[in-house]
This record gives structure tokens, sequence and C-alpha cells, in this order.
């Protein structure tokens, strides 16, 4: 079903991809319908069969789409989102409900209700984690209907959100029990991404988020959130009682927190991430079982901040730096973590408070080490006067190891402490960790399995 003018040039490239997907797939009796200006895009769903393509033409469209059937793709024309506008016409519902398999939706610019998201919500509706911190996100799903949202995914299974631009959205994509789903390289402006209760095996790639938010609610499980970019909000939040989510590559700056998780008591991988100009870079409540490496933390309040009873966690190959209070805090009987090969240079490295029993170093074993040396030990301990401990501690034999242990506080140790090598790198704290683009996620393959 050809509705329209379909020689314009400018739409040819993005037209002749999906005929080429058509092909590839096999869906010899697809149909792509068109959608002008005037017309809704909601009747085109409703005319729809699984398999078709819904093309929708440059212009300003007002409505609530509801897409109840799998299998189908609804596309702006052109690659340019700036091209195509959709606005709630019930500033109460979402954008676009979608309430079926294998959908995908691309290329939109989605204006909601103009109420954006802020700060996360305390709720006390069905769904509801006990024993929640008051600060953190909770399920905000009353269990029957999505919320206002750019795009709400209701109980779904592999379905794609890629390249949409969201703006004026209490949610800018909202998912209910939702799995194996993509969100790729969208846009969202006060507006951010909410994982609802019961959410797994969802990759949320590329996206860039500016004052707000990415949120994974109570149970989730195998989420990976990888290459994001956010600015200006509340960073990224795991709820309680989840597991196995994977966090890496992301960048965060000037967030209130850079990444936050409370009561994850089973493994949760936080790596290569870039976290600047945030009070807390790595927030961890209730946190054990986890890994936290290789991420670069600067210009905060605290770098990596444990408290009530995390334990068993891992710490290590992270850059911290800079901080105004402490590099790390240890509060309320965190212990028994495994800290090691970590860059620590700020006034003040550590800080803890009934937080003894922790282990700050390894076996000395061969690998070059954080600081350059050529042993793993323990940590490098610096401060911006030249006058940190591995700075001006003597290493008699050259073995990358300081001659003597450090004090790190009352009764534990860094009994390995790295040295300062003979001609130390300098450790840029406004390097990216591996920011490169992804261009298409059928390209992307990353299993969490692998870094446990």
């Amino acid at each position: 079903m050809l509705i329209g003018d379909c020689h314009n040039k400018r739409g040819f490239g993005a037209i002749f991809t999906i005929i080429l997907i058509l092909f590839s797939s096999g869906i010899g009796s697809a149909e792509i319908i068109y959608v002008e200006p005037g017309n809704s895009i909601q009747d085109a769903v409703n005319n729809s069969t699984s398999g078709d393509v819904v093309i929708v033409k440059a212009g300003e469209y007002q409505e609530n789409i509801v897409v109840n059937l799998s299998e189908l793709t609804i596309s702006s024309e052109f690659e340019d989102s700036e091209e195509v506008l959709v606005r709630a016409r019930d500033k109460n519902s979402s954008v676009f409900k979608i309430k079926a398999d294998n959908v995908t939706i691309s290329g939109f610019n989605i204006i909601g209700s103009g109420e954006a998201s802020s700060a996360p919500e305390v709720s006390a509706k069905v769904g509801q984690a006990s024993n929640s911190r008051p600060d953190m996100p909770t399920s905000q799903w009353d269990g029957i209907s999505c919320p206002s949202a750019g795009i709400c995914l209701e109980q779904v299974n592999n379905c794609t959100i890629e390249k949409n631009k969201f703006f004026e959205n209490k949610y800018g994509v909202y998912l209910q029990n939702t799995r194996n789903s993509t969100l790729l390289n969208n846009t969202f402006f006060r507006n951010g991404i909410w994982l609802d209760e019961g959410c797994g095996e969802n990759l949320l790639i590329n996206n860039t988020i500016e004052e707000s938010n990415l949120v994974l609610g109570a149970h989730c499980w195998d989420n990976i959130m990888f290459q994001n970019r956010l600015s200006n909000g509340e960073g990224i939040s795991i709820a309680c009682c989840g597991g196995n989510n994977l966090v890496s590559r992301n960048e965060i700056l000037n967030c209130s927190t850079g990444i936050d998780i409370y009561d994850v008591q089973a493994k949760t991988v936080l790596r290569d991430n870039q976290i600047t100009d945030c009070k807390n870079g790595i927030y961890l409540t209730l946190v054990f079982d986890s890994k936290v490496y290789n991420n670069t933390i600067s210009k905060g309040n605290t770098g990596i901040f444990l408290r009530e009873d995390c334990h068993e966690n891992e710490l290590s190959n992270n850059t911290i730096i800079a901080s105004n209070e402490s590099g790390i805090y240890l509060l309320d009987y965190s212990a028994s973590n495994r800290i090691y090969n970590n860059y620590f240079n700020n006034s003040l490295n550590v800080k803890a408070e009934n937080a003894d029993g922790n282990i700050w170093n390894i076996t000395q074993s061969q690998g070059t080490n954080i600081s350059g040396g050529k042993n793993l030990g323990g940590n490098y301990w610096a401060n911006p006067e030249g006058t940190g401990f591995s700075q001006i501690t003597s290493d008699s034999d050259s073995d990358g190891i300081c001659d003597f242990p450090f004090n790190v506080n009352g009764s534990d140790f860094d009994y390995l402490p790295l040295a300062k090598p003979p001609c130390i790198a300098k450790v840029d704290p406004t390097a990216t960790a591996g920011m490169s683009e992804i261009k298409n996620n059928s390209y992307f393959s990353l299993k969490l399995t692998e870094t446990l």
C-alpha cells in the first residue's frame, strides 16, 4: 500500500534500506505504508499486517499511537528525526504505547505532556520494592497501564527503539516487564530511560540523556548499559533485588551521582566508565559480590562510596583523582572488600568509619600495574602536593612495590603499596574511556557472563 509520493530523493536512502531489510528477512508479502501530514499514524498501524513497514513523511502529527501488532516497523521517512514530529494528543497517555513483540520505532521527534521528569520519585504503588532507600527510585507502574511517556513498552519482547529524540515527556522511554529489547542512538532532553520492575536482557546503547537519568527498577536482571552519555542530571541508578547487570563505557558528567546501586546482592559489573564533576562518582549501598574496575572518576566530592554492609566486592584498576572530600569512603561495616591496583590522587584518599577489615592488596605477581610498575600488589597512593606515600617511599629493588607497608586506616594495611616508577605517566582526568560510536546494533555483541 503506497500512499503519496515515493520519489522524494531525500528519503530514498532510508526507504531503500528498509526494502533491503524486507527482502533479506524473506518477508515477500510485506507492504510499505506511507503516512502523509494530515493523515493518522494510528490508522496506518490499524491497516497493517505483521511484517509491514509504516513510513511517516515529514510533518507534525498530534496523536497517541497504540501498537498491538507484532513484527511492525514504524519509521520516519528520513534518517534525520528533525523532519517528523509526533506530539501527544492526550497528555496523560504515552505518545507510543507498544503492546506487541518485535516492533521497531525509529527516527521521530517525540513530544509529550510537557511534564519533564526530574529526580527519581518514591511510589507506594503496586510493585514497590520493600526496604527501599528513601532517595532511590522504586517501581512507578500501577500494574495496569503505561505512565505518560514518549514510548512505553508494555510487557513485550524483542523491540527496538532507535534514533529518536524525546522532549517534554515525564519519561522518555519506559519499559514495563520488557525483555530482549534495544534502545539505540536516542537523544533525551529533560526526560530519560526507566526500566520498571522485572525488565531483563535489554540493551541500552549510545543514548544521550541531558538533565535526567537512566533507572533500573527492582528485580531487573541481565541488562546492559553501554556507551551512553548522561549530563547535568541524576546519573544511572539501579534499585534492589536484581543482578548480573553490566554498566560499561558510559560517560557521566555533572550529575548528582554518577552510578548509584542499592541492595544488589548478585553480580553487577561497573567497568570502563568515565565519571566527572559528580557529587558521588560511584555510590554502593548494601551491595556485595559485584565488580568495579577500570573506571575513571574525577573532580567530585567522593570518588567511590561504600555504605551499609557492602562486602565481598572487588574494586580494581580504578583511577580516582581530584576528589574534594575523599577518594574512597567506607561507612557502616563495609568490610571484606578487595581493593587493589587503584590509582588514588586526592588530598584525602581514604575516609572510613566503622569499616575495618577490607583487603587492600593481592599477592605480589608479575604484571604492569596501574602506575606503570612491573608488579601487581596494592594501590598507588598519591596526593596533588606530590607527598603521597607512593610518591615519596623508596623502592630499593625497583620491583614497583614500596619498601614499607601503608597504614590505610586503623588496623587496615596495604602491604604492597605501588611505588612511583622512574618515569611515571601523567594521568589525564579528562581522557575518555573509549567512547567510540556504535553505528549499528547488528554489529554489537556483548555478553555479561564473559565479564564475570
